[in-house]
């Protein structure tokens, strides 16, 4: 009985430290599958070495691509769609 208690305690607190680095993993699938088609390789690379979130990655594309085109520039909604995942 204190085994199997002491196993269901172990699997439970691997899950609890592990879902904040899956959660990671899969919100940086999310918006790698969203801004494939629009990122160049050097925008790849530097989401490849990015340390922070993936959304913050993406909106700092957004920002940028407002910067260059304009508030509100239609080429930049392609960005804001990455980094608004619901």
């Amino acid at each position: 009985m204190a085994k199997t208690l002491g196993i269901i305690i172990a699997v439970l607190v691997i899950i609890v430290v592990a879902y904040p680095f899956v959660q990671d993993a899969y919100q940086r699938h999310l918006v790698r599958e969203r801004l494939i088609s629009v990122m160049t390789p050097q925008e790849r690379a530097a989401f490849d070495n990015w340390n922070g979130d993936a959304k913050s990655f993406a909106e700092s594309l957004y920002n940028r691509c407002e910067l260059a085109q304009g508030k509100g520039a239609v080429p930049c909604e392609r960005y804001r769609y990455a980094y608004e995942l619901h």
